[in-house]
């Protein structure tokens, strides 16, 4: 799948630079992370499946349309774009909680923008080794 034919099934205009991160797979956020894009061989890495199945309406906890998830840890958690907002800040989606829950902490994993999200990853990876 076609990266705008992407944006345009989950409702979101992705910023420049994860458009770009999206489309390079020698960026290092592919190894930081689980990170979703259009096409993969792996279901659990194609951006729009993962969204569909978050967001299906038999799923035990859907996900509300507003949220549009992008990357995870590989354990059942999302970093997602919230795109009540403009510009859509992105918010940690646990696991172990609701996505209400979730939604409701006031001291949940946010960011301002996918460049604070993307330096936080890339500040990680570089600590860890």
């Amino acid at each position: 799948m076609e990266l705008d034919q992407a944006e345009s099934r989950l409702g979101i205009s992705l910023p420049e630079r994860h458009r770009n991160v999206m489309l390079d797979p020698t960026d290092p956020i592919h190894d930081a992370c689980d990170f979703l894009v259009p096409d993969s061989p792996h279901q659990l890495l194609r951006w729009v499946d993962v969204n569909e199945i978050l967001h299906a309406a038999d799923r035990w906890d859907c996900w509300p349309t507003f949220l549009v998830a992008f990357a995870s840890n590989g354990c059942g958690d999302y970093f997602a774009y919230d795109t009540r907002s403009e510009p859509p800040k992105i918010i940690y989606i646990d696991p172990d909680c609701t996505v209400d829950d979730n939604l409701a902490k006031t001291d949940g994993f946010e960011f301002t923008s996918f460049d604070a999200w993307y330096d936080m990853r890339m500040e990680r990876r570089r600590i860890k080794r």
